[in-house]
């Protein structure tokens, strides 16, 4: 709290010499709020919010090159869920909403469910950062069934399975090669319908850290939330479809900044150089209470997508199976 009471006085003193500039965030709901505060002409992005069974969600549509380059992002379909706090959640509350969210992921995955060569689920990031484990921790509440399927067809068949295989990259800097490449060669191999990517996001405000889920389907850049981009991971780069699911895990200093300005009225001129200034462009804020957090949405992420990928499964026997 020092540390923002220090840069609040300092932006405050130098707020009017200086203006405004672009939020930074992943989330296309952000995205689509931003965009319309700019302007009311808005074409080739379609947007609609709705409720169900309590759950918040944003539903964004991106159709064509000038929708592209209106609101930043690839064309395709992108979904935000609120989801709240899971780790406080009690457990009918968590598998209420991983049942939404599920029904969500089915909407992507059912056309790739009938085709040979089953899912191929990918957590990015770097594990061993609290703020980037998102990927990891979705991946440790899979259940994967490739080894089953060759081991026991007939378990297989009588738990009606979908195929599934899961691995975890790991960030280049620790590996000397790219998540893009390792999950190309492993997808080259097996030959996957689909790959399902999950990692970490930016937002540009702190409720929404760990409160909030993304899927698309547009693929997804690993590192990009912090200004780290790596190799894209999409149809174009590993040759199958790729369904991308993320977390914002944190907040770009200067937007957090920019935003608090903004929301209590303050920032009426343009606060680009000064704030990178103070903030830079390279520090990022996450919550003190992130290890939980993330440890209970990737418990999320794994239960949803279990839901979505395995028939007739319930939550029982995930526990069981986990």
């Amino acid at each position: 709290m020092i540390f923002f009471d220090i840069l609040f006085k300092k932006v405050m003193k130098i707020m009017k010499e200086i203006d405004f500039f672009d939020l930074k965030t992943d989330l296309a709901d952000e995205s689509d709020e931003i965009l319309r505060t700019k302007t009311s002409d808005i074409s080739g992005v379609e947007s609609k919010r709705e409720t169900v069974d309590g759950v918040n969600i944003f539903t964004m549509t991106v159709k064509n090159a000038e929708g592209e380059k209106q609101i930043g992002k690839k064309a395709g379909r992108y979904i935000t869920l609120d989801v709240g706090s899971t780790e406080i959640y009690d457990t009918q509350t968590f598998e209420n909403i991983c049942t939404v969210f599920s029904t969500v992921i089915s909407s992507f995955l059912d056309k790739f469910k009938d085709k040979d060569g089953g899912f191929l689920i990918a957590g990015l990031g770097n594990p061993d950062i609290c703020a980037d484990s998102v990927g990891k921790e979705s991946v440790s509440s899979l259940i994967v069934t490739r080894h089953i399927k060759e081991a026991s067809p007939e378990l297989f068949e009588k738990f009606g399975f979908s195929e599934t295989a899961a691995i975890t990259p790991d960030v280049f800097g620790k590996t000397g090669v790219e998540a893009a490449e390792i999950i190309k060669g492993v997808a080259d191999d097996i030959k996957p319908s689909c790959v399902i990517a999950i990692d970490a996001l930016s937002s540009r405000r702190l409720s929404k850290l760990a409160t909030t889920v993304q899927i698309c389907d547009t693929g997804i850049c690993p590192g990009s939330g912090v200004g780290n981009v790596r190799k894209e991971i999409s149809e174009e780069t590993i040759g199958v479809p790729v369904i991308s699911i993320g977390v914002p895990t944190v907040v770009n200093a200067s937007t957090l900044i920019s935003d608090v300005l903004i929301g209590t009225g303050c920032c009426k001129e343009n606060l680009k150089e000064k704030i990178t200034e103070i903030a830079g462009t390279d520090c990022f804020v996450s919550k003190k209470e992130c290890g939980a957090q993330i440890k209970s949405i990737g418990r999320l992420i794994g239960y949803s997508l279990n839901k979505a990928i395995h028939k007739d499964i319930d939550y029982s026997e995930m526990r069981d199976f986990l």
